[in-house]
């Protein structure tokens, strides 16, 4: 038996990594669109990039382990039935059920680590992808300030600059030119100022440019309003077009932050006597969804053992359809919370449940040798599905 578990798991595992690389290029290929941009036409280096890239990581890896791991055993457990194997183990007087322990250490295995990535390096590359946007939008505010240059880098802004004393640091002589979506009902502003300097605010992500000695004027998109500026200071936020837009009020969405950070938004909710459902769900499912891969592992076992003639795209399109189901679930059970039907600790756990008792009943019929009309249905849909991309694909 040892020598058939760690057969097992290599074939799990090979189907695993296949998936895993598969994934991660769809999941990266967005994100490194967006990053050649930085790359090309912004000029960040190669360095912050690569840092942006190992950063955000762990946001799509949390994803993939679960899918992965399902697809890696239903794929396994498909060849298997298909190359009779299946029936070889069990004419050596090896059940279903002695085949189970790798799939669920390895299920146990992925759990673990889906749940160290997403209640630490999750939170982890958010603030770290979080600080090297900034620090690329900073040293880019002070390079774009060039002297006797007029620079629209920026969002709806227009600036030229006399000189530049201190690096971009110190200013004199400005002129501001803004409108568009930046200013209140479409109105444009041109303002001069006799000095001023940049400075960021590391708490908000803020690229803020203090103007003195500030006289201009106002007007509406129609002409309609007209208002005379006068200062002794102003106050100008930055933010640059593009990809480098998202630097300004960054915030981390719900999901991405730590456990310690939804609490602290919990009490605050509390305060501010607002509803913190949606809080309380994302801190249950930082342990619920890393269990979905034992789930997934379980359940895996039987689909991939039904008889049939489809191959290894049989189990790929089976698991496709298994992770749209399970994440369905998830989806209506979050509404369910969210509509105070169901409470959120049972909401977030309900699609396990489900799927595990599925799974068990499933495991049960295949090992007893019992039909199950539903699966066999379900085959001849996913055969029916095969051959058609198959027929599409012989025909491009």
């Amino acid at each position: 038996m040892k020598i058939t578990h760690l057969y097992l798991m290599r074939e799990i595992l090979t189907y695993f990594l296949i998936a895993v690389l598969i994934f991660g290029v769809v999941f990266m290929m967005g994100k490194t669109l967006q990053l050649t941009d930085l790359l090309v036409n912004k000029g960040v280096s190669l360095f912050d990039i690569s840092k942006l890239l190992i950063y955000f990581l762990p946001s799509s890896v949390i994803f993939m382990i679960p899918i992965a791991l399902l697809l890696g055993v239903l794929i396994t457990f498909v060849r298997l039935s298909s190359d009779n194997e299946i029936v070889a183990f069990k004419a050596s007087g090896v059940s279903l059920y002695q085949l189970t322990p790798p799939v669920l250490f390895l299920s146990v295995m992925a759990y673990l680590l889906t749940t160290f990535l997403i209640i630490y390096a999750l939170p982890w590359g958010n603030q770290g992808f979080k600080y090297v946007l900034f620090e690329i939008a900073k040293t880019k505010a002070y390079t774009a300030l060039k002297e006797r240059t007029f620079n629209d880098s920026f969002d709806g802004i227009v600036i030229y600059i006399d000189k530049t004393p201190l690096r971009g640091k110190k200013l004199e002589r400005i002129f501001i030119h803004s409108e568009g979506k930046r200013e209140a009902e479409g109105e444009s502003k041109t303002i001069l100022a006799k000095k001023g300097y940049v400075a960021t605010n590391p708490n908000s992500h803020e690229i803020i440019l203090h103007l003195i000695g500030v006289t201009g004027d106002q007007m509406s998109k129609e002409g309609k309003s007209y208002a005379k500026i006068e200062s002794d200071a102003l106050v100008q936020r930055l933010a640059f077009g593009g990809n480098l837009s998202r630097i300004r009020g960054f915030r981390a969405r719900d999901w991405e932050m730590s456990i310690g950070e939804l609490r602290t938004k919990i009490k605050i909710q509390k305060l501010l006597h607002k509803d913190y459902t949606k809080q309380l769900l994302e801190i249950y499912r930082k342990f619920s969804i890393p269990f979905a891969c034992i789930a997934f592992g379980l359940i895996g076992i039987p689909l991939g053992v039904q008889p049939r003639r489809s191959g290894k795209s049989y189990g790929f399109i089976l698991g496709i359809l298994v992770v749209l189901g399970y994440y369905i679930l998830l989806t209506s059970t979050e509404t369910l919370a969210r509509n105070g039907t169901l409470p959120p600790l049972i909401a977030s756990w309900t699609p396990n449940f489900i799927l595990i008792a599925i799974g068990i009943y499933l495991l049960v019929k295949t090992a007893n040798e019992s039909p199950i009309q539903i699966l066999q249905w379900l085959g001849e849909i996913v055969e029916l599905i095969t051959l058609k991309i198959k027929k599409f694909s012989k025909t491009i």
